[in-house]
């Protein structure tokens, strides 16, 4: 049985053993509570875009567990686009803090979130490609 750096089965089938999808699902949980009170303007613009890149965080790694010990590199391909979603909601958080959506302090707080699973994302990543290499 394979174990990520918190010992937890990489190739399990249950994506919801993965405390980075768990992370993910509470981050975009925030983001769109904080999306409720964007400008109305907003809704088909950047409130939308964050949602669903935040969405497509937890998705991913949903999908790309599905393919646990069966098709290993279809898996990472899906980590890596989990991935990219991540790096997305990165931009997005700077842009709702820059064009004043959120605090200074909410920003630094979503900031740190997405950096965390940014890094878990990576090595897990990097977990899998030793396993399967």
């Amino acid at each position: 049985m394979k174990k990520d750096m918190n010992g937890q089965d990489i190739f399990a089938r249950d994506f919801k053993q993965l405390d980075v999808w768990n992370k993910a699902v509470s981050l975009t949980e925030k983001i769109y509570s904080l999306t409720k009170s964007f400008p109305q303007h907003e809704q088909y613009g950047l409130r939308s875009q964050i949602e669903r890149s935040s969405v497509s965080i937890s998705s991913n790694l949903a999908e790309g567990q599905g393919y646990a010990g069966l098709f290993p590199n279809q898996m990472l391909h899906f980590y890596a686009i989990a991935n990219g979603s991540a790096y997305e909601v990165r931009a997005q958080i700077e842009l709702i803090y820059r064009v004043g959506y959120v605090s200074l302090e909410i920003y630094h707080q979503l900031e740190k979130e997405i950096c965390e699973i940014i890094k878990m994302l990576i090595a897990l990543i990097k977990k899998v490609k030793r396993e399967i290499a």
